[in-house]
């Protein structure tokens, strides 16, 4: 019989973490989800789902390892869905992302407009590399420093996923967007190697970075809303040197489909639940996991 597990969800009201914890409920796990305000799921009709009331949903920032790091001991599993597809709110309506909106985002960027400058100071905390790598990174430091507690312990090491994604919307979201998941998919791995280390304190980690492509149903803009916003979006300054070039995500966006949101959160859990299952998810290995047809 496997372990009880108790899945910790940062971003556990969004698309994906809603996903995970309906799949780690129906499971019978402990599901806690940490938000900004700490308020449940609900479908786009405006209603909570029955599963959502078997979730302890919490206020907590990301940020502030003290608002959440009581809860981290007892957890055998860490989940980090957190992240932007463009850099502040402008391409979101009701938490989730619109093509048009996406294209308000673009056009912004285009023309310069930043804004109430009032509010600069908001809009740096929601930049590319705080949203999509800082705030993982700041999670995974301390659930590794946790010491599991008694309920908790195991010899396995504890799982941490981090919700990546495929190389698929270059040149029309900006590099950015892309570089720094890799940034924080090469850190957790280093920090989580160094974990395994004799003496090191705290738990041991195994990481898993799942990158789903595009999301059906979509948090992300279609694929014509992407092309059309290429002729909108200026050029990085300076692109991140250890990407593969735009023309190479492009031939991606083509040949790696879209995958259904639940699948997504079908394939966390059974990465929590599998021991051998460590490093990249993308969608290929997703749909092998799952039993999907070969692509």
């Amino acid at each position: 019989m496997a372990p009880a597990q108790r899945l910790l969800i940062l971003g556990g009201s969004g698309l994906v973490g809603s996903s995970v914890a309906k799949k780690a409920v129906a499971r019978g796990w402990e599901v806690i989800s940490l938000s900004r305000k700490g308020t449940p799921y609900k479908t786009p009709a405006g209603h909570v789902p029955a599963w959502a009331n078997q979730v302890d949903w919490r206020s907590a920032s990301a940020f502030q390892p003290s608002s959440y790091s009581s809860l981290l001991p007892s957890c055998t599993a860490v989940v980090s869905t957190l992240g932007i597809l463009l850099e502040g709110d402008s391409y979101k309506s009701e938490g989730q992302a619109s093509p048009l909106g996406v294209l308000k985002g673009v056009v912004k960027g285009f023309t310069g407009d930043r804004g109430n400058p009032l509010g600069e100071r908001e809009g740096e905390k929601r930049s590319y590399e705080r949203m999509n790598r800082d705030a993982a990174l700041t999670l995974f430091n301390a659930f590794r420093s946790s010491t599991p507690s008694t309920s908790s312990s195991s010899t396995s090491p504890s799982p941490f996923i981090y919700i990546s994604a495929e190389d698929i919307f270059r040149p029309f979201i900006p590099s950015r967007y892309i570089s720094t998941k890799r940034e924080a998919e090469r850190l957790i791995e280093l920090g989580a190697s160094a974990s395994e280390k004799p003496g090191e304190g705290g738990r041991s980690i195994r990481p898993v970075f799942v990158r789903p492509s595009d999301l059906r149903p979509s948090a992300r803009p279609s694929v014509p809303s992407l092309r059309l916003s290429t002729h909108l979006t200026p050029s990085p300054t300076a692109a991140p040197t250890d990407l593969p070039p735009a023309l190479t995500s492009l031939a991606a966006l083509l040949s790696i489909p879209p995958i259904h949101v639940d699948a997504v959160g079908e394939a966390v859990v059974r990465a929590v639940e599998r021991e051998e299952v460590r490093g990249v998810l993308g969608v290929k290995e997703i749909r092998r996991m799952l039993g999907f047809e070969e692509l």
